[in-house]
């Protein structure tokens, strides 16, 4: 697990999609965003999931299906986010599926430490 984490750069990637995350969950909050700034601000989650999907397989499964619900869960949430402007009740399914794929990406990223340590 040690070099997969190293090979893939998971431990730097992960701390810039958590903050991608954030990122994400703060600009659907703010209602004065608009459409254009909702798409910009979400593509960057949307690219940098997309990255870290190429690195699946971990060599462990727990790990690789934890992972890849979080990754899935992310790319709904930038997907709902882009047209969360044009009809709201996106916002909050794109939040839902923020704090769905956090929960699972902080297990997994528990996993992956456990496993590589």
């Amino acid at each position: 697990m040690s070099g997969w984490v190293k090979q893939s750069g998971f431990t730097n990637n992960a701390t810039s999609l958590y903050q991608d995350v954030k990122n994400s969950a703060k600009d659907l909050k703010n209602l004065s965003l608009t459409s254009n700034d909702l798409h910009t601000l979400c593509n960057v989650l949307f690219v940098d999931d997309g990255s870290m999907q190429s690195s699946l397989p971990t060599p462990d499964s727990q790990a690789t299906h934890l992972l890849n619900t979080a990754y899935r869960d992310f790319a709904t949430a930038a997907v709902e986010c882009y047209s969360a402007n044009v009809l709201p009740a996106d916002r909050t399914k794109a939040l839902a599926m923020l704090r769905s794929g956090a929960a699972a990406f902080s297990e997994a990223r528990a996993r992956v430490k456990a496993i590589g340590s």
